[in-house]
């Protein structure tokens, strides 16, 4: 999971920082944290599994393809158009 993966899905959420961070019981500093990095956030394991699990939890789905994430149940392409809005 990137940073790059975690903006897209509350995005895809329409989470704010504070959201994920309450919902993963998490610092609001760690998910800005993690989000400042395009590729893997430099936090622990511990951190980077509950904001996946939070997300997935949530109903996003990662994958191979860009943009990486997905909401449960919709196509890669209208994931992709959502995120780059």
């Amino acid at each position: 999971m990137t940073g790059t993966q975690i903006v897209a899905s509350r995005r895809l959420l329409r989470w704010d920082q504070r959201t994920l961070a309450n919902a993963a019981q998490l610092r609001l500093s760690v998910i800005m944290r993690a989000e400042s990095a395009p590729g893997v956030p430099d936090i622990s394991a511990v951190q980077a599994d509950a904001i996946r699990s939070t997300l997935e939890n949530a109903g996003i789905v990662f994958t191979i393809n860009d943009p990486g994430v997905k909401l449960q149940g919709a196509s890669a392409s209208s994931a992709a158009t959502f995120v780059a809005q």
